[in-house]
């Protein structure tokens, strides 16, 4: 499960301006880096004084690129990371081959900028007197990023963007005073003649023109914190790189002019790394000289500590991902930083480091352009693959446009695969090697990415459940406008049966759609279950929700804010009946009038026979009768010997029953282990059979609700760190409960319905409680367990759970399997297309969300059946199509997990269907009327179990 983007934190942290997500792109592309440490290597190594035409080609090809970036970003929430849109588009194994070559490239770049900090920092203080190997600096440089990359520490905005300001401050300064000085020698039309383009080395230019760029794709990560990121992003992007792609074109054509023109490469070669120093020293004057090279030593710095941390941060989402190892992903408890992960590029990097010290290569024209080269590349390879994920995205979609996810795109693909194939074919040219191994570098890239293929299509095979949660990623909502989607004048009248939560969320859907339809309820009130005066009520005077108020709630109506946070079952009653006043849905239903049978009729109609003795005729039906009505009695081997009493838990209300009695309570699910408790508070003796081990989830974990903590809707107290494995935490927190007489656990916590009760861990550790095993069979007198005791038995309580029922339709309407009906997407009946049940599906998730997600597929189905407009596809899908909802998870087998669905799985496969037939999103804003003002406080889904709202 993921998170419900829509939510209060989210919406007061949307500040960013276009303007402001611009200015932070360009302080991270670290303008004096760019220049004063690319330009000599790309005249040397590259195309000479064509460089600044190699700078405007990369800036078309980039564009473009971001034009297809940008489109997908409109629809597809970035993450952070390329890998995250290639695997959407292309396949789960080669976005975990882009991952891999990300690592491979981030921790390249990280490596090089080591070495151009210790070449630029000796170069900046020979001038002082200063004479001390390269190493040395950059071993401190090494210790300052190893220590603040520990705990994830990056330099603020503020600093960045002052750093920003000043490098371009001296840059323009000294591209003025150049043209001053040289007038229209400044700007040689030579770069740009085609002979100069293409001589020498093309590809290796382009490769430096393209390293000046790293790190322009990171406008998309701000789109959760922009009002407006459909707009804002794709702006930012395209004014981010032109900006860039301008400057760095002038500036770079200047250089070139000052050093000479075509001989600017020869001085170049003669001045290295001090060629943009000394310009500016002959032309703007010692001042900027002196400031340009603090300039460059705390740019290179910022830069490597940023490439160390986003190096630090993929390899920490591998880990949680387990395409690397798990420890990866685990972060540090009080820094909150992926501390192992920087552990491991410190390590690395100490390593090249020092391989290059001890073998005297050059730390400028070896070591910085080798690492560097080899993570552009890297970079540049993710950049063509993005490319190539943006047409196969768009290309079935509706909503393609022809330049935007055709052309743009293709142009970007074409233009950064050139220049990879370009730059590995004239690699050596760039390390100035003819050494076999140094030049077989880029090999490495190669070799990450068909890895990662094969890790990936290794946990297809073994680990389904991890490989469907590699590289998630979700649609970006669409909202419902009053022009998204044109009002219908239905004709057909729809019969809606039930007024529990579904029912009402279903109501509530068909109302704002305007679709004609009768709502019935057998009972004098609104609330299913949640009323214990409505007769077959399961609920219980001890009952509270089992997920907590953050986590639970209808969309666009949460909790009241001083309801605690397991709210009881009275204040949930008052919670849903409130829900329905304020929609108006009193007015619109039924009450005390049950539908007593339905019966298909031609023309895919339905006769409706009520408790009143009427016959309605209905274009459709829709069945919301809840799940917890019907009780499942098993038959005890005894029980017509046993002279004491046998009642299954709808029938229980209050522990007081049980005062000075012995009692057995069978089964542990979570309605068994709340009476159980009630039982050792009031009984004589209380005890309890369970058939196997199960997993018993806290409510609270450091004093917080278990699923809002887990979820990230509450942030976990200073210093606590959660592990990233739900197993390891659970059994941390609960400890063996062997010792307390119950079995081991049998599965994993995501495998099986969660049991959020620890109050019973606390009555079998007190002795108020005793665990018994399966049992065998009954006596006149009691029970005899499976493992041979016996124990003399007044009571027994079966809290065996229900079964699965539609009373008013004859079972042979479905195909049952194990108890359950099959559906399609737990909705939709396969064999008639105008039956619709809601409510039918259970999930490790608060339920009330989900519910009108599902009431949204069943209002967009009777728009196609009233238009035609997808009829056909629909159709075609309820009929054959079998989606995998599990998410991969192995559930455990048995009645109660047949219709199991991971929830994240499931919303996301709901979220693409909306997307694919351009149905509207839902969100706290669907159903409120326009003049309304927004007072919503949302809560999100956990990751961790979290029951659905029912006892």
């Amino acid at each position: 499960m993921t998170r419900d983007p829509e939510n209060v934190a989210v919406d007061q942290r949307r500040t960013l301006s276009t303007r402001r997500v611009v200015f932070l792109v360009i302080a991270a592309a670290a303008p004096m880096a760019a220049m004063v440490g690319n330009i000599p290597l790309g005249l040397i190594r590259g195309n000479g004084a064509g460089l600044p035409a190699a700078f405007g080609i990369g800036t078309v090809v980039l564009l473009c690129f971001s034009v297809g970036y940008a489109a997908m970003s409109r629809r597809v929430v970035n993450t952070g990371a390329f890998y995250t849109y290639i695997a959407r588009a292309l396949g789960k194994p080669v976005g975990v081959a882009a991952a891999y070559l990300a690592v491979i490239a981030y921790i390249g770049l990280a490596c090089g900028l080591v070495g151009a900090f210790g070449y630029f920092t000796r170069l900046v203080l020979l001038g002082s007197g200063v004479d001390l190997p390269w190493y040395l600096y950059s071993a401190l440089a090494l210790v300052v990023v190893a220590a603040l990359g520990y705990r994830s520490a990056d330099l603020s905005a503020k600093v960045l963007g002052t750093l920003m300001v000043l490098e371009f401050a001296i840059l323009i300064i000294f591209d003025g005073a150049a043209v001053a000085r040289h007038g229209a020698q400044a700007l040689p039309v030579i770069s740009f003649s085609p002979a100069t383009i293409f001589s020498g080395s093309i590809g290796i230019a382009l490769m430096f023109a393209f390293t000046s760029f790293v790190g322009f794709e990171s406008a998309a990560l701000y789109g959760e914190e922009t009002r407006n990121p459909e707009r804002s992003i794709p702006r930012a992007t395209y004014i981010a790189v032109a900006s860039i792609g301008a400057f760095y074109i002038v500036t770079s054509w200047i250089i070139v002019g000052a050093a000479g023109g075509a001989d600017a490469p020869a001085l170049a070669g003669q001045l290295l790394g001090d060629l943009v120093f000394t310009l500016i020293k002959d032309n703007a004057g010692v001042v900027f000289y002196d400031l340009a090279a603090v300039l460059l030593c705390t740019s290179v710095l910022a830069s490597l500590l940023a490439l160390h941390n986003a190096a630090a941060r993929y390899l920490f989402a591998l880990g949680r991902e387990r395409v690397l190892p798990a420890r990866l992903g685990h972060y540090h408890a009080r820094h909150q930083s992926p501390h192992i992960g920087s552990v491991v590029v410190t390590a690395v990097s100490i390593v090249v480091t020092a391989g290059f010290a001890i073998s005297g290569a050059d730390p400028y024209t070896v070591f910085a352009s080798s690492l560097v080269g080899l993570g552009t590349l890297g970079i540049v390879l993710l950049q063509a693959l993005a490319a190539l994920a943006v047409i196969a995205f768009f290309r079935k979609r509706p909503d393609r446009d022809l330049w935007r996810c055709v052309v743009a795109p293709t142009i970007g693909f074409a233009g950064l695969t050139g220049a990879f194939v370009l730059s590995v074919v004239n690699y050596s040219a760039l390390t100035g090697s003819d050494n076999v191994l140094i030049n077989a570098v880029p090999g490495l890239l190669i070799l990450a990415a068909a890895g990662g293929v094969v890790v990936a299509l290794r946990l297809r095979r073994h680990k389904p459940a991890v490989y469907a949660a590699i590289a998630e990623s979700r649609l970006r909502r669409r909202t419902r406008t009053a022009g998204t989607v044109e009002p219908v004048a239905y004709t057909r009248i729809y019969c809606l049966v039930g007024g529990g939560p579904a029912g009402m969320v279903m109501a509530r859907a068909l109302a704002a759609e305007g679709v004609p339809f009768d709502w019935y309820e057998r009972h004098d009130d609104l609330g299913g279950i949640w009323d214990m005066d409505n007769p077959g009520s399961p609920v219980y005077e001890s009952a509270h929700f089992i997920s907590s108020r953050y986590t639970s709630g209808f969309y666009g109506f949460p909790m009241p804010p001083d309801y605690p946070d397991y709210p009881s079952w009275r204040q949930i009653r008052d919670y849903v009946r409130s829900f329905a006043r304020r929609y108006g849905l009193y007015d619109k239903a039924s009450l005390g009038v049950a539908v007593t049978r339905a019966v298909p009729i031609e023309g895919d109609r339905w006769s409706v026979t009520l408790s009143t003795g009427a016959t309605k005729t209905y274009d459709g039906l829709i069945a919301a009768p809840g799940v917890t009505w019907h009780p499942n009695v098993p038959e005890l081997e005894g029980a017509n010997v046993f002279t004491g009493e046998i009642r299954h838990s709808v029938t229980f209300d209050d522990g007081l029953e049980f005062r000075g009695r012995r009692v057995l309570v069978v089964g542990a699910g979570n309605s068994g282990v709340d009476i159980a408790s009630d039982a050792a508070r009031h009984a004589g003796k209380a005890f309890l059979s369970v058939r196997r081990g199960y997993r018993y989830i806290p409510k609270h974990v450091f004093g917080l609700p278990t699923d809002a903590l887990l979820g990230g809707v509450i942030p976990p107290p200073r210093g606590v760190s959660l592990s990233g494995d739900p197993n390891e935490l659970i059994d941390t927190l609960v400890g063996d409960l062997t010792r307390l007489g119950l079995p081991a656990p049998d599965h994993d916590v995501l495998t099986s319905h969660p049991i959020m009760n620890t109050q019973v861990l606390h009555h079998l550790a007190h002795g108020d409680l005793i665990a018994k095993p399966d049992v065998e069979r009954l006596t006149a007198t009691g029970a005899v367990f499976t493992d041979g005791t016996e124990e003399d038995i007044e009571v027994i309580l079966l809290a065996t759970g229900y079964e699965y029922r539609i009373p008013f339709l004859d079972e042979a309407l479905f195909e049952w399997r194990q108890g359950r009906p099959r559906l399609y997407l737990n909705v939709f009946s396969r064999q008639h297309d105008s039956l619709y049940v809601l409510g039918f599906i259970e999930f490790a998730d608060a339920a009330y969300k989900r519910f009108d997600e599902m009431a949204q597929l069943i209002v967009m189905d009777i728009r196609a059946r009233e238009t035609g407009l997808h009829r056909e596809q629909l159709a075609a899908l309820k009929r054959a199509d079998e989606p995998d909802l599990r998410g991969g998870v192995a559930y455990i087998d048995s009645a109660r997990h047949a219709g199991y669905v991971d929830s994240h799985t499931y919303q996301t496969y709901l979220a693409e269907l909306r997307d694919r037939f351009d149905w509207p999103d839902i969100d706290n804003d669907t159903f409120k009327p326009p003049h309304e003002p927004d007072t919503t406080e949302t809560a999100r889904p956990s990751p961790v179990p979290a029951e659905a709202e029912r006892p």
